[in-house]
């Protein structure tokens, strides 16, 4: 499992509702994954240089709890590749540890020249895999 923690302040509290907009939310996991990105050697910048993205297909989301002021934690884990698809499992937990929201993405490489699909590269996936533990 890979985390970070991330401090909830003002900024990202909707006023109306005294807590995180569950919109918001998803810009907390994408942080992660971002970072997990860049732990397993492949950050963003990285893949964007060499003309491939990382491209969200599909997100399905749990919302269990809110999310208020304090540190909260993003966990990614339970990450798999389904052929071209590559799948993980997302949860934020919230300023006491509880899973606040839970989410399911699935992401595919896309070559930013030609803009269409592309198989994931063969460095990625390894790097990815040996992360995963599969």
């Amino acid at each position: 499992m890979f985390s970070i923690n991330v401090t909830i302040d003002d900024s990202w509290v909707e006023p109306v509702y005294n807590h995180v907009h569950h919109g918001r939310s998803l810009s907390l996991f994408e942080q992660a994954r971002c970072a997990l990105l860049s732990h397993i050697g492949f950050p963003n910048e990285k893949l964007l240089e060499e003309g491939k993205a990382l491209v969200i297909t599909k997100v399905t989301a749990s919302y269990k709890r809110e999310i208020k002021r304090g540190v909260a934690t993003v966990t990614c884990d339970r990450a798999e590749v389904r052929d071209r698809t590559l799948v993980m499992h997302q949860t934020l937990l919230n300023e006491r540890g509880k899973p606040a929201v839970e989410l399911v993405i699935e992401s595919v490489f896309m070559d930013t020249n030609s803009r269409r699909g592309m198989e994931p590269p063969a460095d990625f996936l390894k790097a990815f895999r040996a992360w995963a533990g599969s």
